[in-house]
Formats: structure tokens, sequence, C-alpha cells
């Protein structure tokens, strides 16, 4: 995660934590509230505190919002594989791998019409490769999807030398084969 999400996430974290200890409080002491909100008053009816305070909680509102999309956004491998050579640094971002991983599974030749794929972070540096597929239906599933699982683990892994951890085929759909009529 990048430093400055990180410090957010603890000043957020932190946050939190002193607001529920206050709502805590408020539950021994009734007056709480009223003792909060007069200095809050306060700063709202004076002009010049309440455009500080309008900033403030725009800094506040916009941050949050880019901690939330970075949160939800940093599920899904996002961000770059780095591999540090002799010479610098090689990044490889998951739509790379996903590429990859897309052409191995259609050069199998195995019957595949289309497929999604997903890539996904495992432990020790390693990745996990889940596949969508929509087959021909003159496809034997279990041995032709072997295959596939084998050529993508291995291409990834000869291409950009990142570990695979598993590669998951899941068949979505099975659709018939049609032939084409030439006129």
């Amino acid at each position: 995660m990048n430093r400055l999400v990180r410090f957010l996430l603890f000043l957020y974290s932190v946050l939190l934590a002193l607001i529920s200890m206050v709502l805590l409080y408020a539950l021994v002491d009734d007056g709480v509230f009223t003792d909060i909100l007069s200095p809050l008053s306060t700063i709202v009816t004076n002009k010049g505190t309440k455009y500080i305070y309008f900033a403030v909680l725009m800094v506040i509102l916009i941050a949050s919002v880019y901690t939330i999309t970075y949160s939800i956004l940093s599920g899904r491998l996002g961000k770059t594989r780095v591999r540090k050579t002799d010479i610098g640094v090689v990044d490889i971002g998951a739509d790379a791998i996903e590429s990859i991983a897309l052409n191995s599974a259609k050069s199998a030749q195995v019957g595949i019409k289309s497929a999604r794929v997903h890539v996904s972070s495992a432990k020790n540096d390693a990745i996990k490769v889940i596949l969508s597929a929509v087959l021909y239906s003159n496809v034997e599933i279990p041995s032709s999807m072997a295959k596939v699982q084998e050529k993508v683990k291995k291409d990834i892994e000869r291409y950009t030398g990142i570990v695979v951890d598993s590669v998951t085929v899941k068949v979505s759909k099975v659709e018939p084969v049609v032939a084409k009529v030439d006129k």
C-alpha cells in the first residue's frame, strides 16, 4: 500500500476510535453532546472560521473518497509486479498478465470460444489465475481444461518470471458448433 494511503487509514482509525470513545462516554453522561456542539456552533457562525471549517471538511471528504476507492481497487491486483534486474526495474501490470493468460488459453486450441481472465494475489508473491470460458460442445472438458491450466501456468511463469499458485478454469457455458454454409 502507498504510504499516503496507509497514513490516511491510520488517521481514520484513530478518528473512529475517538468518535467511538465519545459515543461510549455519551452513554454514561448525557451532557457530553452539548459540551461538544457548543464550540462547534461558534465555529460555524463566525465568518472567518467558517471557511477554514469548510476547507477542513472538504479535505476530509476527499481523502475518505480516495481511501475508499483505493481500498476497493487494491483488492484486485491493480498494482504492478516488480522484478529487479542488474540494469533496473521491470514493472508487469495485472492487465499484461491477464493478456498473457488469455492468449495462452486461446492458443491451446482446445475449443474455447471466448474467455475472461482475472488475476489476484496469492501467498509468497505468487498469483492466482481464474479463467472463465465458453466452450464449444465438441470439447472433452476435463482433459482439455487440464491442458489449458498447464499452458497458462507455464506461459505466465516463462514470460514474466512470476510464480503461479493456481489456475482455476470455470466453464460457464457450452455452445453448439454451428457449421457455416457459403453461398
